[in-house]
């Protein structure tokens, strides 16, 4: 994963799954050019987003994905909260279109609130 870019934003991420430290080694950048989420752990890219701009305030995300490494570690769900988490914070919904986003919605009904009706 491209680790070379410079990111648009960072955000702050929710709470880590068991196993990581709090000490500020995670990291995700929204690349708006890019249309792009990715999630650093320790100064690597370990996850990314994909997502398109259907309006001024609606993305849809069609694809997420761990680095094969990192998979089964909980970084998926990281990844998707704290992306969840940026959309909040910005005012914007989300279209799930990548299978893992929906089931994390399913799965965390707090976040449903996000989904825009398209």
């Amino acid at each position: 994963m491209d680790t070379d870019r410079p990111a648009d934003t960072t955000a702050p991420l929710p709470a880590e799954p068991e196993g990581f430290s709090a000490d500020g080694a995670a990291v995700l950048r929204r690349l708006d050019d890019a249309g792009r989420y990715e999630l650093d752990l320790d100064g690597r890219t370990v996850a990314h987003a994909t997502f398109l701009r259907l309006g001024d305030d609606v993305i849809m995300i069609p694809h997420t994905e761990v680095d094969l490494s990192r998979r089964g570690q909980g970084i998926g769900a990281l990844l998707v909260a704290a992306v969840l988490d940026d959309l909040r914070r910005r005012g914007e919904r989300v279209v799930p279109r990548c299978w893992y986003v929906a089931q994390y919605l399913d799965e965390h009904p707090e976040h449903l609130d996000l989904v825009a009706n398209i």
